[in-house]
């Protein structure tokens, strides 16, 4: 039984003759669950800390705000450790979500900075996303894992979650956040994609856009060197008639595949502790470049150090609030399984499902 713990964002009337009551503050809260929880114990004087969060895309509007990001740098500081706040670049080429200089300046544009946060941002996959350390696993579906390099090397990770629903996993948690978010290009393509890309020759017009766009001259004769290919997804970004083709995956074939990666992750690195902030709960995640309006009401901020007790509790937690009618029920993605998620998730031995939450 994992023990989590959980603060309320409501704001009690302590005092209805009293404005100025800063302890009701989320962000204040916050600050008692992690001194509460005890996360922090992971961290030892001196250890480079990454604070693991999700910056959105340029026109997301409801990503983690930056004080409660500042809050966690501030603890880790407090707990002696030297924090900086990390993401990785997305699947793909062309974008700006692809490349570190771009995940940069959308992190600013969302009002994600040095200044803000207190602590200085890294891309942890590198400048084009494949800066990684390969670990080797026995999972169903994938036999490696790329990890981001920075995620592999630093001391200890404090995950910070934006919990919210996912198309593909069900619900995007700490799982997908450690799963997705802390790998490089060639895992988030092996999450997404069934195999190397294809040119269908009776399509391609030789244009030449795939051949400029390759990072690692996999394309010769305009077909592709599956020895050379690091899957970044490049050649399909460009193609403007449809010659690239790949298998997309959907469901269940995803999220058993995001936790296999996050098994990857935690094999190279397992010093982690998390926190499922359970806020503006969106229909989709924060990579879309704009944000739904959310499916509950804000319910709280759950912590602790077991990744698959926090994301069941979430889960819970959600689904809980669905029957309060506080609007109409929001189904999952009929093609999403995250219980069986879950449930791999504890069958691989991350975690387990049983918790209890302390309220505080």
């Amino acid at each position: 039984m994992e023990k989590l713990y959980f603060v309320d964002p409501r704001a009690e009337v302590l005092d209805p003759d009293r404005w100025y009551q800063p302890s009701l503050s989320l962000v204040n809260k916050l600050g008692k669950l992690i001194e509460e929880s005890g996360i922090m114990d992971i961290v030892s004087a001196g250890d480079i800390v990454a604070v693991k969060t999700h910056f959105g895309d340029s026109g997301t509007t409801r990503t983690l705000r930056s004080v409660f990001i500042r809050k966690v740098v501030e603890k880790v500081k407090e707990a002696g450790g030297k924090p900086f706040v990390t993401e990785t670049t997305g699947l793909g080429m062309t974008r700006p979500r692809n490349t570190a200089l771009g995940k940069l300046m959308i992190a600013e544009e969302n009002g994600y900075t040095q200044q803000t946060l207190a602590a200085p941002i890294l891309i942890a996959d590198g400048l084009l996303g494949f800066d990684s350390v390969r670990v080797e696993i026995n999972g169903k579906y994938l036999k490696e894992v790329h990890v981001a390099k920075a995620i592999a090397e630093c001391d200890a990770v404090i995950c910070c979650t934006h919990f919210k629903l996912h198309m593909q996993a069900g619900i995007g948690g700490s799982i997908k956040n450690v799963g997705v978010g802390c790998t490089s290009k060639q895992s988030k393509y092996d999450v997404h994609i069934a195999d190397y890309p294809k040119i269908l020759k009776e399509r391609c017009t030789k244009c030449n856009k795939c051949v400029e766009v390759c990072p690692s001259n996999a394309i010769k004769n305009f077909e592709v060197d599956k020895s050379k290919c690091v899957k970044c997804n490049g050649c399909l970004e460009v193609c403007e008639y449809r010659a690239v083709r790949v298998n997309w995956l959907s469901g269940k074939d995803v999220s058993d595949r995001i936790v296999e990666c996050a098994k990857g992750v935690l094999t190279v690195n397992n010093n982690f502790a998390y926190i499922n902030f359970l806020l503006d709960i969106t229909p989709h995640c924060d990579c879309h470049p704009y944000s739904d309006v959310p499916v509950v009401r804000d319910i709280g901020i759950l912590a602790g150090e077991d990744i698959v007790a926090i994301d069941s509790a979430s889960l819970d937690l959600y689904l809980k609030e669905l029957k309060t009618g506080y609007i109409p029920q929001q189904k999952f993605w009929e093609w999403t399984d995250p219980i069986g998620m879950l449930d791999y998730a504890e069958e691989l031995k991350l975690g387990t499902r049983k918790y209890e939450i302390v309220r505080l």
